[in-house]
């Protein structure tokens, strides 16, 4: 089965979970609290972590525009 991408999914993530992302990019420890953000928005559920594609699509959304 294919992961879900994030760009389907990030838009529905609640804001206390995209904050808790952009403060902890990389992390390999994210709390259940997030972890379920994740799976209620369509994300990916289980022991998957987020991908290093993943992580640098939520820096590209969280860098500001000129």
């Amino acid at each position: 089965m294919e992961p879900t991408q994030i760009e389907k999914w990030w838009p529905r993530v609640d804001t206390d979970v995209k904050q808790w992302l952009r403060e902890h990019q990389g992390s390999t420890d994210i709390p259940e609290h997030v972890q379920a953000g994740i799976v209620d928005a369509g994300g990916p559920a289980g022991a998957r972590l987020l991908a290093d594609d993943d992580w640098q699509f939520i820096r590209t959304q969280s860098e500001a525009v000129d």
